[in-house]
């Protein structure tokens, strides 16, 4: 079999599943056969070895069972790097790339290439505190899951990108083992956030795959968010930074839960979908503190 005609009869195949089947087709050759887009069109009449096409063959009937195809490559890609992936941790999701953008411009502007510290809760693939240390030099960081298979990935991912020197890996549910002692400029997390009530809802690459820890936080899915506002009080600084992704009609509630507990400067932006999904407020800031993060 050529390589235009398994390419042909892998669109075929992923059309019934996904409505990317066409880019997802193309990833699979590229994986398998270790060659680039372009080779797509020059190659076409190169001919695809036995081990080849099983290995293909395999994806392929992972992919129509609707297993992410994602965890097939071991691989996704998120705010310009490459991360490892598997079953262990959530896929990184492109809006996700928001809340670290603005994570990034706060901690600029804050510290203006002074020494900071920065906290994410619930690590999962490693996918933000990475990002934010690969664009942040001067700061440190303390990552944390409650979950010891998504810390070993995530530490994967830290060691990947020569990061690991600059973050402090822990095993904890939420602030349980962090050190009391230990303050932050910002703290941020990406926590579960779905109600368990929409479980049925889910497309099955997400409710049959990825792991329900991640997931799910109780009736309304605002667990987390009760339990993470008022304790990361205890170890933000003054003029510190608490910032969330929620789910897409949670807004107004995490905003309110930051105004119950004397957050000030308590806020929203949008996804791409213009659809409110990040939340952020500042500890109260006490008069002669130069933490601040307002100009």
């Amino acid at each position: 079999m050529t390589l235009g005609e398994l390419l042909n009869l892998i669109e075929k195949r992923l059309s019934e599943v996904s409505p990317s089947w066409k880019a997802e087709a193309r990833t699979i050759i590229c994986h398998v056969l270790n060659v680039e887009t372009l080779d797509l069109v020059l190659s076409r009449d190169k001919m695809v070895t036995e081990a080849q096409l099983s290995q293909v063959e395999e994806m392929i009937r992972l992919r129509i069972g609707r297993y992410p195809l994602q965890y097939s490559l071991s691989k996704q890609d998120f705010y310009g790097l490459e991360f490892y992936v598997d079953s262990n941790v959530l896929i990184p999701r492109p809006e996700t790339e928001i809340l670290v953008e603005f994570v990034i411009g706060e901690a600029k502007r804050m510290h203006k290439g002074q020494t900071g510290r920065i906290l994410d809760i619930g690590v999962g693939s490693g996918a933000i505190v990475v990002s934010l240390a690969h664009h942040l030099s001067h700061f440190r960081f303390v990552a944390c899951d409650i979950d010891f298979g998504a810390l070993a990935v995530a530490k994967r991912n830290g060691e990947k990108h020569g990061l690991n020197e600059r973050i402090t890996w822990i095993q904890s549910d939420l602030f349980a083992n962090i050190d009391r002692k230990s303050t932050f400029d910002i703290i941020v997390s990406n926590p579960p956030y779905i109600p368990i009530s929409d479980l049925a809802n889910l497309e099955p690459e997400v409710s049959n795959h990825e792991p329900h820890l991640a997931l799910f936080a109780g009736e309304d899915g605002l667990d987390f968010y009760r339990r993470i506002i008022p304790e990361a009080l205890v170890f933000l600084t003054d003029g510190g930074l608490l910032a969330f992704e929620a789910g897409h009609d949670q807004h107004m509630a995490v905003e309110a839960l930051f105004k119950e507990h004397g957050y000030i400067d308590v806020g929203h932006f949008n996804d791409l979908n213009g659809i409110p999904r990040f939340i952020y407020g500042k500890k109260h800031q006490v008069e002669g503190d130069i933490r601040c993060l307002k100009d």
